[in-house]
């Protein structure tokens, strides 16, 4: 008998026709029913090994190999995010994902009183590991047209340096060090607490910056230093063997926390999170004349769009157009002021 109990769920064991050893749960107490799913899963792999079938692959080993591959720096909400799709898809294999359950959770997660912004956030990694399974592995999948939900236009909070040298002041000194840090190079939250010193050339005087989360960028970049970025993480040295930013000898791993959160209501900052040092780091190079495409570059964005939106923080560049020295409206213009 290929099929046996375990934990009163039904399991197969057999040997598929390619001679690879197969053993899987098939996921019921009914033992008809495992006789059935062991049948089909004889008749699948038949069909794959003497018909050229594509095979099919299972929704968690997707995700395993992933996340092996992937092998994003920042984990933790990656596993949340697969964690909460493992009940809906837990069980099926990638092509028996349809646009219907992709809406039950759409619904359920509205539900919840969860924001469009976090709902995307699952929808593009969902997204991301059926599109590499159908694009790079030759597997059953078919993935289904998955729309975002609307999300508010991003709002570009920024501080002055008054208000920004009352921060720094404000939070403990080692999250301080990564306020200025920030400040200086612009860099996300993870790529700041995430810091490795492998990313770090004292000598060049630049840091690395691998490809982001697959819901941020894929593109490596070089963020350049300043003498002020240089003198922070000089004075990290020592403190961990492996990452940069530390606090009593263990790695950071966040830094938006509930006492940073605390410090900025001390100082009187309304509506102020960790990404908005972003903003105002790019705010402030808009108004000092940094071009947009040079900013696009120091930052890391892939999209000129998302630059764009700083460009209302400098007028410089119109002066240029105003005047029109000469003109007939001007003189004319002119000749009525002084009558």
């Amino acid at each position: 008998m290929s099929i046996y109990l375990r934990n009163n769920i039904w399991w197969t064991k057999f040997v598929a026709p390619d001679g690879n050893r197969i053993q899987r749960s098939t996921g019921t107490e009914d033992r008809q029913h495992a006789l059935e799913f062991e049948a089909k899963l004889q008749n699948d792999l038949w069909r794959v090994y003497r018909l050229g079938e594509k095979p099919r692959m299972l929704w968690k080993e997707a995700v395993v190999r992933f996340m092996r591959e992937k092998q994003n720096k920042d984990q933790t909400n990656e596993i949340s995010i697969f964690k909460y799709l493992d009940p809906y898809f837990g069980h099926l294999h990638l092509d028996e994902i349809r646009r219907m359950h992709i809406d039950d959770i759409i619904q359920q997660r509205l539900k919840e009183g969860v924001s469009n912004a976090t709902i995307n956030r699952l929808l593009q990694k969902l997204r991301a590991v059926l599109n590499k399974a159908h694009k790079e592995r030759e597997v059953k999948c078919d993935p289904p047209y998955i729309k975002l939900l609307k999300e508010p236009k991003k709002r570009v909070r920024w501080l002055t340096e008054k208000e920004a040298k009352k921060l720094i002041m404000a939070v403990n000194p080692h999250i301080a060090d990564m306020v200025i840090f920030s400040l200086e190079t612009g860099l996300r939250e993870s790529n700041v607490t995430l810091l490795r010193w492998n990313q770090v050339d004292f000598e060049q005087g630049i840091v690395y910056i691998e490809g982001d989360d697959i819901l941020k960028s894929e593109t490596a970049f070089v963020v350049p230093l300043s003498e002020v970025a240089l003198d922070v993480l000089k004075r990290q040295r020592g403190k961990h063997p492996e990452r940069v930013f530390t606090f009593r000898g263990n790695p950071i791993r966040r830094a938006n926390t509930k006492a940073f959160k605390n410090a900025c209501k001390r100082i009187g900052l309304e509506d102020f999170r960790w990404h908005d040092l972003r903003h105002t780091w790019a705010t402030w190079h808009v108004q000092r004349g940094t071009p947009l495409e040079v900013l696009q570059e120091l930052g890391g964005w892939s999209d000129y769009k998302m630059v764009k939106r700083y460009a209302h923080f400098t007028h410089q560049h119109l002066k240029q157009f105003v005047n029109r020295s000469g003109s007939g409206v001007a003189t004319k213009s002119a000749t009525l002021a002084f009558r």
